[in-house]
């Protein structure tokens, strides 16, 4: 609603406006001072960590979808990435340029849940238990994001993987927890 609301605005020529539209946002920043935490905790990465943390297992929804292993396939990207795209954006809309996009950001590239369980095992060291659950309803299979409009328009490309992003989860987390 609010895009659409912008999109008015624009086309009135009121307003130019940048909409970033996060994918899975992961990660902490770099002096693992700020990191994520929710109550309840809904997110994957946050919950593996904590699993690992309190050796509890991790609850994974769904084993059936249309993907390699099963389990949904979906796109991170690190917060620093995200920060930078911010920064970006606010450039982009003082330049001379002045036209209104919405841009997806993300890695451009899936990891099913067991693919990030894995890298969580392989990268952190640790052991991490996993049950599974009957599927969320409405869950897709695959949610990747296209970032074409993200390099084309403000030369953002994500530069943290997914083994930094579970490293400074993992980092804040037991630092912080």
């Amino acid at each position: 609603m609010v895009e659409e609301f912008l999109w008015t605005l624009t086309d009135k020529n009121l307003c130019q406006f940048v909409a970033l539209r996060y994918f899975n946002a992961a990660g902490c920043s770099s002096q693992y001072e700020i990191g994520e935490f929710h109550h309840p905790e809904t997110h994957l990465i946050p919950n593996l960590c904590k699993s690992i943390a309190t050796q509890k297992p991790l609850s994974i929804y769904g084993d059936h979808y249309p993907t390699k292993d099963g389990t949904c396939i979906r796109d991170y990207v690190h917060v620093e990435d995200l920060s930078k795209a911010h920064c970006l954006a606010m450039d982009y809309l003082l330049s001379s340029k002045h036209e209104s996009h919405a841009i997806n950001l993300g890695s451009t590239c899936g990891y099913s849940i067991l693919d990030i369980v894995q890298a969580a095992q392989q990268t952190l060291s640790k052991d991490l238990r996993y049950e599974i659950h009957p599927h969320r309803k409405g869950d897709p299979a695959v949610l990747v994001a296209d970032c074409t409009k993200a390099f084309h328009i403000l030369g953002w490309k994500p530069q943290r993987n997914l083994e930094t992003m579970l490293t400074s989860a993992y980092s804040w987390y037991v630092k912080n927890a």
